[in-house]
């Protein structure tokens, strides 16, 4: 029997038999672990045992009774209380109250309000070192080094550094990368341009918002647990989630795989929980990392036909590095006999435990259940797990705080503009709640729930979408509350930072430092997360083809509809528009068939890849070489008027081919060369002659053929550096 069986059988939460357990020196490591005959035995005796008590509370005095415990249910003194089998002792405690003298101070009261928590003080992201003289900017402290801790808008970077707006961008564009002052700028990049201006970078470990809330040692309210399916392309999992929802998105999703990171709300008999979809192709790796910094528990999602696959190891890995408890669920089991069934999960198992995690039955706490997406089978199962696991994580989140949520996906929806999805992390989110999100800032309009319903609020750990952002926000960054104060300073703060259109000059700047030969795009999506995973992928396709192909310059990337202005830049760097979940403008389309500019469409990820693939093949440095081929003997050689001078040949081996390359050998001494222009056998034109036949053929470039001469013929080969 597992300890989360014995505690349902006696009604009671696996928290409070391992507690039990550890009182009597048995030491187990979770609600799935084994109870021993001893443990057994043990837990037995203490629900059989009749307790007998006189419980009483220490006296409080009146005024402390309403600082501390304002409803607090009181029995008659000397009452007997009786546990019976089902009840812990300790939670069937009643207290009695008696009256004391007003002097009197209870030493429970003075200890409850001696705890104190300390008060953790917040440090600032980032630390600036630098020093301007506001009445000359030019008299500027040089700075050597600084120090950051997560990612920042351009200009921010630039003030820290001590260099202008324009320093940055104009280094940024020498690499390729078109940005204005409010773009984010990843901590990886703000190190390589610190060091490329001379200054060294020290990055801090940022405190996670779970670190923090642990720190606080907060006693908020219990929340739902946000757990992240993982694993490989086509394994299942939102038809998982589809089960649960009893919702058809995977026929929604183009090609049957998410294209964005979805966050639903599941009611199960066990309690609400919230998944997370993250999707499985390889472009979307930044999305799947994104998913599991937020995440309580990650389900890993196998295929029981195919087994472990590259993304699963990925996932696996990214769930390990987020510290994040994973379940196993064996999927598709329904497509699997049940002869060969056990064999299967055995096979991955085994698979399981060569990647560091041991399943339960293999001596390890890796919880393993096989399942039926299309189904149903072992689903409930799993839930279950999911809900035991979550009660010993014991999860909790404030209320009475300004509230925080982070940012999943930010894209433009037509009548909304731009929108973003939210998990809240705590506090509670309201209709017409001012904030702040990175260099972005807005007024709460609407507030949508994952079933496309329109609440006024948001508790912690529900998904959101919410509209009233003034312009796009930055994925991973963290929305927060504030006030109308704080709205108006950080609004007139961004004022000169919204996205401004990147000019003609600065996309021929790139191109002319750029190979000519390379191909341009320019990027336009439906969604930032979209936008990220194509420019990883393009990223990723240039560095393995570097050596041999053309690179692909991204001259610039948004999100929304493909318009006129898109075209016109196309034109000017001779440059492709490639689109992903958006459409094209009408005028747009029209102009772009006028100015003859290429634009293709695209509603999956990977066609868009395999299409660059594709194309970068055609730009692959073609190597050519001669290849031998046959071998001829001059027997007689003819002028003939108006064809010019004719070799009459044996072919002694090989395949003579018009078009061949012939080079005539006399003695040991190369002659001459010529192409093949006309190649004659029984005075018919042919395209070749095999060994053991006669020909004649007239060459260009070289007439002087003699009898005797050995003539070696040469095909030409194109083929592909490798």
């Amino acid at each position: 029997m597992r300890v989360y069986e014995f505690a349902k059988e006696k009604d009671l939460s696996s928290r409070e038999v391992l507690d039990l357990l550890s009182a009597g020196g048995f030491e187990l490591a979770s609600h799935m672990s084994v109870l021993s005959d001893d443990a057994l035995v043990y837990l037995k005796n203490k629900f059989t045992k009749t307790v007998k008590k006189d419980v009483k509370e220490p006296v409080i005095a009146k005024e402390a009774v309403k600082k501390v415990e304002k409803t607090e249910k009181v029995t008659q003194s000397n009452e007997k209380v009786l546990v019976d089998n089902k009840i812990v002792a300790q939670k069937q405690v009643q207290k009695e109250e008696k009256k004391v003298d007003k002097g009197v101070v209870v030493q429970a009261v003075s200890e409850k309000q001696a705890v104190v928590q300390p008060v953790i003080e917040q440090k600032k992201a980032v630390t600036n070192t630098i020093v301007f003289n506001k009445k000359n900017n030019a008299e500027r402290v040089p700075v050597t080094q600084i120090s950051i801790k997560q990612n920042m808008p351009l200009f921010e970077a630039a003030s820290l550094m001590g260099k202008t707006d324009g320093e940055l961008i104009f280094s940024l564009l020498r690499g390729g990368m078109v940005c204005n002052r409010n773009h984010m700028l990843p901590v990886d990049t703000i190190k390589t341009l610190a060091e490329s201006f001379g200054i060294s970078v020290l990055i801090e470990k940022m405190q996670e918002a779970s670190e923090q809330m642990l720190a606080k040692n907060i006693s908020g309210q219990k929340r739902w647990p946000i757990v992240v399916v993982m694993g490989h392309v086509d394994h299942g999992k939102t038809t998982l989630l589809d089960y649960l929802r009893k919702q058809n998105t995977a026929a929604k999703e183009k090609g049957g795989i998410t294209q964005h990171l979805g966050a639903y709300e599941v009611n199960s008999k066990h309690g609400k929980i919230v998944f997370l979809d993250t999707p499985g192709h390889e472009a979307f790796t930044s999305i799947r990392s994104r998913g599991t910094s937020i995440t309580d528990i990650a389900i890993l999602v196998i295929s029981a036909e195919d087994g472990i696959k590259p993304q699963t190891v990925e996932a696996i890995k990214i769930a390990k590095k987020a510290g994040v408890p994973i379940i196993v669920a064996v999927n598709k089991i329904d497509k699997v006999p049940a002869e060969r069934l056990d064999p299967v999960l055995q096979t991955i198992k085994r698979e399981l435990a060569e990647k560091d995690l041991l399943v339960e039955d293999w001596g390890g706490d890796i919880i393993c259940v096989p399942i039926s997406a299309k189904t149903g089978a072992g689903v409930d199962e799993l839930l279950e797990m999911v809900v035991l696991q979550s009660d010993l994580m014991d999860l909790k989140a404030e209320l009475d705080v300004p509230a925080k949520a982070f940012i999943l996906e930010s894209k433009i929806e037509k009548g909304f503009g731009p929108v973003a999805t939210v998990i809240v992390h705590e506090g509670v989110l309201r209709v017409g709640d001012y904030f702040t999100c990175g260099a972005s800032c807005g007024k709460i309009k609407l507030l949508i729930n994952s079933f496309g319903q329109r609440v006024t609020q948001a508790n912690p750990s529900t998904p959101i979408k919410i509209v009233g952002f003034e312009i796009a926000s930055e994925i991973g960054g963290w929305l927060t509350v504030v006030s109308l104060k704080d709205y108006k300073n950080a609004k007139n703060s961004n004022i000169d930072t919204h996205a401004a259109p990147i000019s003609i000059m600065d996309m021929s700047l790139i191109i002319s430092e750029k190979d000519k030969k390379s191909i341009n795009i320019i990027l336009k999506t439906d969604a930032r997360g979209s936008k990220e995973a194509v420019e990883g992928s393009i990223t990723k396709l240039s560095k393995l083809t570097e050596k041999d192909c053309s690179k692909i310059n991204i001259i610039s990337s948004g999100i929304g509809d493909v318009s006129e202005s898109d075209v016109i830049s196309a034109q000017a760097v001779n440059a492709m528009i490639l689109v992903l979940h958006s459409k094209v403008d009408k005028k747009a389309a029209a102009l772009a068939q006028e100015k003859n500019i290429k634009i293709k469409t695209f509603d999956v990820i990977y066609h868009m890849v395999e299409y660059l693939e594709e194309e970068l093949k055609k730009t692959k440095k073609i190597q050519t070489r001669w290849v031998p081929k046959a071998k001829l003997l001059v027997k007689k050689v003819f002028d003939i008027k108006g064809l010019g001078i004719i070799a009459g040949c044996s072919v002694q081996e090989g395949v003579v081919a018009n078009g061949n390359k012939v080079v005539c050998m006399r003695g040991n001494r190369t002659i001459g060369e010529g192409i093949i222009k006309s190649l004659q056998k029984d005075r018919k034109v042919v395209k070749e002659v095999h060994a053991g036949f006669e020909c004649g053929f007239v060459s260009n470039n070289f007439q002087d053929w003699q009898e005797d001469d050995i003539v070696n013929v040469f095909a030409e080969e194109k083929i592909l550096s490798e």
